[in-house]
């Protein structure tokens, strides 16, 4: 398993990094966080597939289920990944729509957000997420704990940040 240094991971994760929004305009539908790019430029390759099989099979794995594992105050969430948004700038993308990724780059100091559709989202204090990703046999962790503001529990949608 790698590990980002935790000096590396407090910048890339701002202590008001966590939020929920909501689609609907009313009660929140996701919840998310931000990312912050302080290492190198991430440049999203021209050639994705735009079918999951392909994309798993790009990835290293046999189901993109088993791609990307969540938890949340350490309770392991059943992940789905169709409930899960990408957006950078003006770009949302998710599984559905994948190949609208193809080429962006994110620069050194662009954030991205990630957000997992959970209605409700999460209510206003300290939270852990962990997010373990497994690409070709290699597990990336990416821990944070943060607190969720009462001013960031329903942000409307897109979340500013």
């Amino acid at each position: 398993m790698s590990y980002i240094p935790k000096y590396i991971l407090k910048r890339m994760i701002p202590e008001d990094s966590f939020f929920n929004t909501s689609k609907s305009g009313g009660s929140p539908t996701h919840f998310g966080f931000y990312i912050v790019n302080v290492i190198s430029p991430l440049s999203i390759p021209a050639e994705i597939p735009s079918d999951p099989k392909e994309l798993a099979k790009l990835a290293g794995v046999d189901d993109l289920s088993k791609l990307i594992q969540l938890s949340v105050d350490g309770k392991e969430m059943a992940f789905d990944i169709t409930k899960l948004v990408l957006r950078y700038e003006d770009k949302e993308v998710t599984l559905a729509n994948l190949k609208d990724a193809a080429g962006v780059t994110i620069p050194v100091g662009g954030k991205l957000m990630i957000m997992y559709e959970m209605p409700g989202g999460l209510p206003a204090g300290e939270h852990e997420i962990i997010v373990k990703v497994g690409i070709g046999g290699n597990v990336q962790e990416i821990a944070a704990k943060r607190v969720l503001k009462e001013d960031r529990v329903n942000l409307p949608y897109p979340p500013k940040v």
